[in-house]
């Protein structure tokens, strides 16, 4: 997978430990700078003057970066007015809990509503890290598990899903719904799931939005217990992709955390023996069940392929 305009879930605040750091998207050099107050920005990484790496060992000074290969103070952002020195684009960043995600825009349309959804999360299910995790395999691959209904039940043996079926959310987002009937609740352990035998089935909605090629935000649970799940992938430049999975509960349920974080290090790991041993030649044999994939190969084309030359 090629860079897209759209959303990435781009790195964990938690990781970016210095005032200056590469956050580079595939073939797009960028670099996050961390501003006096805390807050997070992102730029194109390449210097103006000769094309060197602003991420790599660049410093902040008086509102510039300072070029580390001839020191030029290089602005960023667009300049107000014209004669201004050389500059760097910058690009939207929300960061939600731990999680960062950066925005590369070919026009406003590539939000899909993925703002306001992360300002929303920010409020009730601010997340945190699950996996970070290399795969050899392209970036689309990831985010297209939300809409593959089968492999729910072949791959990670989920007792059973009814109902899926997709749709055009309102902004321009897939929308993947269906619910996934259990026997007890997979968050609760085993002592809470055999108090709950006897009851009725534990029922929850599974609600997929792919924002880009690049992010789903999985609500999964029933209305009482919604727990987030949001799996994005960040394209290496050499075929593969950086994996990453962030969950968010709401408060008072902070306890279930770390059995939501094993179960998602446990389907990643499942999935990831499959997509590294895929055929990527294999010209695709859809059929009536592969709907939900083919719909997300038609958003994914939606989406602008970016010049990694386009660095301002």
């Amino acid at each position: 997978m090629n860079v897209h305009s759209g959303w990435y879930l781009a790195a964990f605040a938690s990781e970016l430990d210095g005032e200056v750091v590469p956050l580079d998207i595939g073939t797009r050099r960028l670099v996050a700078v961390r501003g006096a107050d805390g807050e997070l920005r992102a730029y194109d990484a390449d210097c103006p003057h000769r094309g060197a790496h602003l991420g790599h060992g660049g410093r902040v000074e008086r509102g510039c970066l300072v070029c580390p290969f001839h020191g030029r103070r290089i602005g960023l952002g667009e300049p107000a007015g014209e004669g201004s020195r050389p500059w760097v684009r910058e690009h939207e960043v929300v960061v939600c809990g731990d999680a960062v995600f950066v925005r590369l825009t070919d026009g406003p349309e590539d939000d899909r509503g993925m703002r306001a959804l992360l300002k929303e999360l920010s409020a009730t299910k601010p997340l945190v890290k699950a996996v970070e995790q290399p795969v050899a395999a392209a970036a689309d691959l990831i985010v297209e598990n939300a809409f593959d209904t089968d492999h729910f039940t072949a791959l990670h043996k989920v007792h059973r899903v009814r109902g899926m079926h997709h749709r055009a959310g309102a902004h321009g987002e897939l929308v993947m719904d269906g619910e996934f009937p259990m026997p007890a609740s997979p968050w609760r352990g085993k002592a809470a799931g055999q108090g709950q035998a006897a009851a009725p089935s534990y029922v929850p909605r599974f609600h997929a939005r792919a924002f880009s090629p690049a992010v789903v935000v999985t609500e999964f649970g029933p209305s009482s217990e919604v727990h987030v799940i949001v799996t994005g992938a960040v394209p290496d430049g050499r075929g593969g992709c950086v994996a990453r999975v962030a969950v968010g509960v709401g408060e008072g349920r902070e306890d279930q955390l770390p059995m939501l974080i094993a179960g998602s290090r446990r389907a990643l790991a499942e999935d990831v023996v499959v997509w590294e041993h895929l055929n990527p030649r294999v010209t695709p044999r859809y059929d009536a069940a592969d709907a939900a994939v083919v719909a997300y190969r038609e958003f994914c084309a939606g989406f602008t392929e970016l010049d990694p030359r386009e660095a301002s």
